[in-house]
């Protein structure tokens, strides 16, 4: 990668974690002292968490690869891991804009016109989605395992069964659950399984999608090149 590139990069990504970073903050309420762990909860917290985290790791990385190895090189994820991590804010992104915020008012907390909302709902899913469609290399999509990232919602359900147990409240409306659909006190377990199928389903589909789009962004040569 030139140095050209690798700056762009970095400041790409530098900007990234910035707007990840504060949205973050801002949304768990350190700045206006009400800040809690139960913001943990929600998929949208995690999810954002987990790319602040991550990207945070690979800039670092990047900054110590010159001690090592004599100059500056990006390191990043498996293939599988860069894409499973894209999806996952992807998901954020999609269920809040199409089918969230349509449902809410300007002057909700929760729309898009609340910076906070903005950054982690939009600004990060489209600032990951750019970082994997334009900046990164698609190396053989034969690496992309789309069944291994089913794993990402099935994990965060069974965090939010294990929360609902401790009956601690989430919301100031009393419940246990962050989101409706997977309410098993109101709705019962049977259309809860239903709810969860056919959010699997729908990340599967998506899953699969993306890996035909790596079909056509993938870099051939740079692969036989990394072979030799």
């Amino acid at each position: 990668m030139s140095n050209l590139k690798s700056i762009s990069l970095f400041a790409f990504r530098f900007f990234l974690i910035l707007g990840c970073g504060y949205g973050l903050l801002k949304e768990m309420g350190l700045f206006d002292g009400r800040f809690s762990l139960k913001h943990l909860v929600y998929y949208t917290i995690l999810s954002n968490l987990v790319i602040f985290l991550a990207y945070s790791y690979l800039l670092i990385r990047y900054l110590l690869s010159r001690k090592r190895f004599g100059h500056f090189e990006w390191r990043d994820f498996s293939p599988n891991v860069m894409s499973g991590l894209m999806l996952m804010i992807v998901v954020t992104g999609l269920i809040y804009n199409f089918i969230l915020a349509p449902t809410l008012p300007n002057s909700s907390p929760y729309s898009l016109t609340n910076l906070s909302n903005f950054l982690v709902h939009t600004y990060t899913p489209v600032m990951v989605f750019i970082d994997w469609l334009l900046l990164s290399r698609h190396r053989d999509p034969k690496q992309l395992h789309p069944l291994t990232w089913v794993v990402i919602p099935l994990v965060y359900w069974v965090f939010t069964i294990l929360y609902a147990s401790f009956k601690i409240p989430v919301n100031s409306q009393g419940g246990y659950y962050p989101y409706f659909f997977i309410n098993a006190d109101k709705y019962g377990w049977p259309q809860v399984f239903k709810n969860v199928g056919l959010l699997l389903i729908v990340f599967l589909v998506l899953g699969y999608l993306l890996k035909g789009l790596s079909y056509l962004l993938y870099d051939k040569k740079f692969n036989e090149k990394n072979k030799r």
